[in-house]
């Protein structure tokens, strides 16, 4: 069993988490917990599945786009601080794209091939919400002057990103597969998904270090 350089930044970012869980309750992002855990899990798991004898691990991470997703729309729910209406639109489009990620998972593309289209339509839903979030932000008076000190910037920050940098890569997919394109040996998807991943966490870990400072005194 081994691990890539980028999972070493997931289990830092998991070790902060949990250090600064007290701060991640009152800031309400407490599930980035059993989220990075999910995460860690799997990407151990996906990376190591030739010990299991398995012919890939396509299903491995399907299996994370099918129980993320719950996880990743609770915590936009919590930081865009939704109600009346706007909460009722937002958890009917989330009970539409947890329909359409099940129902790709089992009659779509299915378990055993990598569910391209849940993974298009979660990366779609995260530069979506972190732009909102990230408006919300830069628009509130009351954190105009701390921008770069308040954790949902940096979190949604990593996670903008992060989704565009594979967004991009997706759409580019069958360019990149018809010209062979690589960097240093690697496909092009091989070798830039580990920078993002490295610095999505990078931004992770800041942010929850920031979570140390109370809610009161950086309000959204």
């Amino acid at each position: 069993m081994y691990l890539k350089l980028f999972q070493y930044a997931q289990l830092i970012s998991l070790v902060f988490a949990i250090c600064y869980f007290k701060g991640l309750k009152q800031w309400y992002i407490a599930a980035f917990l059993p989220l990075i855990v999910l995460i860690v899990v799997i990407e151990i798991i996906g990376t190591n599945y030739k010990v299991f004898n398995w012919p890939n691990n396509y299903f491995v991470y399907n299996f994370y786009l099918l129980l993320s997703p719950p996880l990743w729309l609770y915590l936009f729910q919590r930081m865009l601080d939704l109600s009346g209406t706007a909460l009722l639109i937002f958890r009917a489009i989330g009970v539409l794209c947890m329909t359409f990620i099940l129902i790709n998972f089992i009659w779509g593309e299915g378990f055993r091939r990598f569910n391209s289209w849940s993974l298009l339509l979660l990366m779609l839903l995260t530069i979506v919400f972190s732009c909102l979030i990230l408006f919300r932000l830069s628009a509130s008076d009351n954190v105009t002057g701390s921008l770069f000190k308040h954790p949902y910037f940096w979190i949604n920050a990593g996670n903008l990103l992060f989704s565009l940098v594979t967004l991009v890569l997706l759409g580019l997919q069958p360019y990149i597969r018809y010209f062979d394109l690589e960097i240093h040996q690697k496909s092009l998807y091989c070798a830039i998904i580990p920078t993002a991943n490295i610095i999505l966490y990078t931004s992770y870990c800041y942010g929850f270090y920031l979570c140390r400072v109370p809610l009161t005194r950086l309000p959204l």
